[in-house]
């Protein structure tokens, strides 16, 4: 009647049940040992009761400080795509470094070669003596074997007294990627040495990581900007090689073309000598000077080099056809036929006109080369879409080489020959304006350049009711 006393039911049965009872001394006995059990068998389930509440409270403080921590290192992740400046980044890093400890300051030093860069300016020159002196002393050498935080009290560095910061204790964080040596964080603090977990400096070791990430990727996207602006800087310099290559590829054809109207301004000075002085034949002198001069002027633009892309309102016919005067001397050598065909009121548009004299030269010399005797060169000029000004160059030469035409639409894809560099550049130049270029080849019909340069301004220029009459 008295056994299985489990729980405090049981306790108000067992007194329910003996009260108004007279017992005996055995009954009695017998009574105070059930209880005394069920007391010790209570003290028990106290016990493990509060074990498990322990170990829930432990078990719930822990998923906390997991998704503390979580969150801060979700945080520090963060830094690499939000900044691409060092000040930034390390700033960034500080202000996380205070949820896991208090500091009065703190900084990063990175490593440049030789020498040690104080990212922040607060105690530069404190940070940069205790770099040294970690240095002189090994414990450089060690953080970076060991990849760990560590916590050093100030006053066991021999340079503490030189110091602004001569009392608590530096925390030290290696910054590595890779086994590469970025720097090092610092963090001056009066938190007592002996306070430190070690998950404290795991957590901090992890933020000193993530920063190297950060800082390692900003010297990347430096080192690619750099190697972009002198790649700019090299295109620049070549396309200004190929464009001298031009101009003296020219020479002949200028000869040619200021030879003409010399030997005519001679022809009528030699009539005037012999008293025929008419207004008539100093018009003509006139006019062949001026346009011994607009070669000259022509040929000098495309020689000198443009330091500024100029924004001139540029009409394309007009433009081809002067760009056409330059070449007509070389191209008549070979008996070549010119074929125009350029639409009417095409739009204005804001363009280098030098720049776009130079790259319709390139193609024009292009044309020229795969053509033999007797072939023919035909210029069209199209509006398509209402978007784009279209010039096609075609011609019924020898078909271009296949490496050269990949190399010029993918450049350094393939090998191309050198004697085609030009294309290259032109194709390069065009797409660098904003426009499109296609090269179409084959030994039946010849090669076209399609060029489609996107329109800007809206203005109409006039009729171009243009033909070979106007070259010559």
């Amino acid at each position: 009647m008295f056994s299985n006393f489990r729980n405090h039911q049981d306790v108000d049965f067992l007194v329910q049940d003996l009260k108004g009872r007279a017992f005996t001394s055995g009954e009695i006995d017998s009574i105070v040992e059930n209880y005394i059990s069920l007391v010790n068998r209570l003290k028990e389930d106290i016990h493990t009761l509060k074990q498990e509440l322990e170990y829930h409270k432990k078990l719930h403080g822990d998923l906390s400080y997991s998704l503390d921590e979580f969150l801060t290192i979700q945080k520090a992740s963060e830094i690499i795509t939000q900044h691409l400046e060092y000040d930034k980044i390390v700033a960034s890093l500080l202000k996380l470094c205070t949820r896991i400890i208090r500091y009065e300051s703190g900084n990063v030093i990175l490593k440049e070669g030789d020498q040690w860069i104080v990212v922040l300016e607060n105690h530069q020159n404190d940070f940069l003596r205790l770099s040294q002196a970690m240095m002189e002393e090994g414990i450089l050498e060690w953080m970076w074997e060991h990849q760990q935080s560590i916590v050093v009290p100030l006053h066991e560095f021999m340079i503490c007294k030189e110091l602004e910061l001569n009392d608590g204790n530096l925390v030290i964080t290696p910054l590595i990627v890779n086994d590469n040596r970025i720097g090092m964080l610092f963090l001056h603090t009066q938190k007592d040495q002996s306070q430190f977990s070690l998950r404290d400096l795991e957590l901090i070791n992890l933020l000193g990581m993530q920063t190297a990430i950060a800082i390692q990727y900003t010297r990347l996207f430096k080192d690619l900007e750099k190697t972009h602006t002198e790649l700019k800087k090299s295109q620049a310099q070549l396309m200004q090689a190929v464009k001298l290559a031009t101009v003296g590829e020219l020479a002949g054809g200028i000869a040619h073309e200021i030879n003409n109207p010399l030997q005519i301004i001679l022809g009528k000075i030699q009539v005037a000598m012999m008293g025929n002085n008419s207004q008539d034949t100093l018009k003509i002198v006139e006019m062949q000077a001026l346009r011994i001069a607009t070669i000259v002027r022509g040929l000098l633009m495309l020689a000198k080099e443009n330091k500024q892309q100029a924004s001139d309102l540029v009409e394309i016919n007009p433009l081809i056809v002067n760009t056409l005067k330059l070449v007509r001397g070389q191209i008549e050598k070979r008996g070549i036929e010119i074929d125009l065909k350029l639409a009417d009121k095409l739009p204005v548009i804001t363009a280098n006109s030098v720049y776009l004299q130079q790259i319709l030269l390139n193609f024009f010399l292009t044309a020229k080369k795969q053509l033999a005797q007797g072939g023919k060169l035909r210029i069209e000029t199209a509006m398509v879409d209402d978007e784009f000004i279209e010039i096609r160059i075609h011609d019924n030469g020898e078909p271009l080489d296949p490496n050269d035409v990949a190399n010029a639409l993918v450049p350094f894809s393939v090998s191309g020959s050198q004697h085609n560099l030009s294309l290259m550049v032109s194709v390069q130049m065009i797409r660098d304006i904003g426009g499109e270029v296609d090269i179409q080849s084959s030994p039946e019909e010849g090669n076209t350049i399609i060029i489609r340069i996107k329109k800007n301004v809206q203005f109409q220029s006039g009729s171009d009711d243009v033909s070979l009459a106007t070259i010559a």
